[in-house]
């Protein structure tokens, strides 16, 4: 059996980590089948050329990123190279075609073909909502892209959705039986309770036994919510011994960093910029909270990875995360994002402290081989 999955990033590279092709870097090793990943390189790949990634999977990328203007928005051109290739990918010599966004999926589903078709929705807002272009958030881009998820609903062969919410969006929209709920994986033998890791990286940061570290990883964009964790620390009455690291990089890295110097936090929050996928256990392993107050997500990458790890997690209450962040167990809930709340929640994790090893087991269920193995029953099903 070989699979063809298609995400629109280049998964040659992977420090590529987050969203969709976080999950499928960490179940590719697992799966059961053959892979090809029909990608989009962002360096000079050459086109349609084989490159492989592991035993099972190659990677060929249908065309490259490194020069369209920043002012367009990723997913048009997305659509319409894959648009453009569908019928070479089909031709492939694929059994089936597993797809992580709507806009790859869409030239596949509008007739149908003689291949099975999995859609993975990977979050269940609207994805230009929270646009880092924002004359694309309004009514007519949000409704053709309801429209796209129903098309999808209607003509994929599986849907597999990535939280309850999801699942609830699509049998909402007429999916009927034909979905299952699969949430994201998180690759155990690389994100795991590290206490070496924990003292060599405190000490190469320059941080104390007693300080108490907070980690933020993610796109440094509004749906993020950052600078409510900064505003967080005007309510610590002794901030002396808390600290933020920041890891990522985005549009409003540079209004952060004023933030910060405007509120004296310099020697509280500090920022990491771009860091590669291998450097993130380390970072989850020296930090005593992730935190991740965002306004939108599905079934975030970094919480799994964090709890994994051991880290307990503060993060909003949308998306897949209430599945996954129990209060009291491994971290909590915000169901209000505001910086007071934000800075309650801290304190209230400083006098707790939580068992590392109890809060890394509290994930061993959505572990990559656990994951790949219920993907192959699906792709069994589908393929005869």
């Amino acid at each position: 059996m070989k699979i063809g999955i298609l995400n629109g990033s280049d998964l040659t590279k992977p420090e590529r980590g987050g969203g969709a092709s976080g999950f499928i870097s960490n179940i590719l090793p697992q799966l059961p089948f053959k892979v090809i990943i029909f990608g989009i390189g962002y360096s000079n790949i050459k086109t349609w050329e084989e490159i492989p990634i592991y035993p099972n999977a190659k990677f060929i990328s249908i065309a490259n990123f490194t020069h369209i203007p920043q002012k367009i928005p990723k997913r048009l051109p997305t659509l319409l190279l894959y648009l453009y290739n569908r019928y070479r990918i089909l031709n492939s010599g694929v059994d089936a075609l597993y797809i992580h966004s709507p806009e790859c999926a869409l030239p596949f589903v509008l007739s149908k073909s003689k291949i099975p078709i999995v859609f993975h929705q990977h979050g269940s807002a609207n994805p230009v909502i929270m646009s880092i272009y924002k004359w694309a958030r309004n009514q007519l881009f949000t409704q053709i892209f309801n429209n796209i998820y129903k098309i999808i609903y209607k003509r994929a062969d599986w849907i597999i959705a990535i939280d309850k919410l999801c699942l609830n969006q699509a049998v909402k929209n007429g999916v009927g039986q034909k979905v299952s709920l699969i949430m994201n994986a998180v690759d155990d033998s690389i994100f795991k309770p590290d206490e070496n890791a924990r003292k060599e990286t405190r000490n190469k940061y320059g941080n104390l036994n007693y300080d108490f570290i907070l980690l933020f990883v993610g796109r440094l964009e509004e749906v993020k919510n950052v600078d409510k964790i900064i505003d967080s620390f005007l309510y610590f009455p002794d901030k002396k011994n808390i600290k933020l690291y920041v890891a990522g990089d985005g549009t409003l890295r540079r209004n952060l960093e004023r933030q910060v110097r405007e509120k004296r936090l310099i020697d509280n929050v500090i920022f990491l910029g771009y860091i590669s996928h291998n450097q993130l256990p380390s970072l989850y392993n020296m930090a005593d909270v992730l935190v991740l107050p965002s306004s939108m997500e599905g079934t975030p990458m970094v919480v799994l990875e964090a709890l994994s790890c051991g880290t307990p997690v503060i993060a909003s209450s949308v998306g897949g995360i209430p599945d996954i962040v129990k209060n009291g167990v491994n971290g909590y809930l915000l169901e209000q994002v505001n910086p007071r709340a934000i800075a309650e929640t801290i304190e209230r994790m400083h006098i707790q402290r939580f068992d590392r090893l109890t809060v890394s087991r509290s994930v061993e269920h959505w572990s990559s081989k656990n994951i790949a193995r219920e993907l192959g029953e699906i792709f069994n099903k589908l393929i005869k």
